[in-house]
């Protein structure tokens, strides 16, 4: 298989919800479908089967494509939603 056909695949076994993993100053978040809330202290991200809401101080979008977003800042909660 190559690269871009395991990502798919990966990312059908995970059914759509919005995957995540928060280190200290960033986030990554997979299976994005949109952006539905953006501000400094709350970004709302909307997935196939779900969504989630990240609260903090200083949140930034660092990167938005293919399905995966990075926020930087301080995150303090992740919620789904």
């Amino acid at each position: 298989m190559r690269f871009q056909e395991l990502i798919s695949a990966a990312r059908a076994a995970a059914g759509g919800s919005i995957e995540y993993t928060v280190a200290e100053g960033e986030g990554l978040f997979e299976n994005v479908r949109r952006i539905s809330a953006l501000s400094e202290e709350r970004i709302v991200f909307l997935g196939r089967s779900g969504s989630v809401e990240v609260e903090g101080s200083g949140l930034s979008l660092g990167r938005y494509e293919a399905g995966d977003a990075v926020v930087r800042g301080k995150i303090s909660r992740v919620t789904r939603l």
